[in-house]
């Protein structure tokens, strides 16, 4: 049985929350449902779930500070937030669930579907980068969190040499040689880094132009990077990265 806590401050999304939990699994059971969090948190503290939907803006006391009061955390959490694209973009660079308001059907069945895929407890480290990524006034987080077979490792972005894509999968290739196979496709990769200058070059691969040492034009065109990976370049972009790519390496 999959214990739930719900914590809202708005009794409608408890009562949808509610309603459609019991309609996705049988083995899901909501323990306690409060919407004032400073209830809540004494239920968890007591009382702790298997997941938790965490409302962010409340009063008194609001999702964040919450969490404060019980790290470290061993349990899981999907947020419900009615945060902006940008404040989506700093759950997505976390590796967090998340749950946008006003609350769907289609929505919950998609969040909780990503949930149980992961089944990753959320790590304070990822907890704390959160809160630095909704904090920045710019619009491009310094670090990543990435979703492994075995947690979530957190790396800067600007050590990231490049991606591989490997089906529903992604190898991520950083300095030194390091190597992370992360539980996400290269499409979600690429709009997370694209904000950092991120290329896609081909269906396979997207890469950091900062690393590229080389331009190789025969056979339709590759890469050199730094780690010497020879990266093929799709011929519809060939031109494009070219122009890109040279004035960049003219100018290093």
């Amino acid at each position: 049985m999959t214990k739930i806590i719900i914590i809202d401050d708005e009794t409608h999304c408890i009562n949808v929350l509610e309603n459609l939990i019991s309609k996705i699994n049988p083995n899901y059971k909501v323990i306690g449902t409060f919407t004032n969090p400073l209830l809540g948190l004494e239920f968890i503290k007591n009382n702790k779930p298997d997941l938790l939907f965490l409302d962010i803006e409340m009063p008194n006391l609001n999702g964040f500070a919450l969490l404060d009061h019980i790290l470290p955390i061993d349990f899981d959490i999907i947020f419900t937030t009615a945060y902006d694209q940008y404040a989506i973009k700093a759950f997505q660079y976390s590796a967090i669930n998340y749950l946008l308001k006003p609350i769907t059907e289609k929505n919950i069945v998609k969040a909780i579907s990503s949930w149980e895929k992961r089944r990753n407890k959320t790590s304070d480290k990822q907890w704390r980068l959160l809160q630095e990524h909704l904090n920045k006034t710019d619009n491009a987080p310094s670090q990543i969190a990435l979703p492994t077979g075995v947690g979530y490792q957190i790396v800067d972005v600007e050590n990231i040499v490049r991606c591989q894509s490997d089906n529903n999968y992604t190898n991520i290739f950083c300095n030194q040689e390091k190597r992370v196979l992360i539980s996400r496709t290269l499409k979600e990769i690429e709009a997370l880094l694209s904000v950092h200058n991120f290329i896609r070059v081909h269906q396979s691969h997207l890469i950091n132009p900062k690393y590229v040492k080389g331009i190789l034009k025969q056979d339709g065109g590759s890469l050199i990077m730094k780690d010497n990976a020879e990266i093929p370049v799709s011929r519809q972009k060939t031109k494009q990265i070219n122009d890109i790519l040279e004035t960049m390496l003219r100018f290093k």
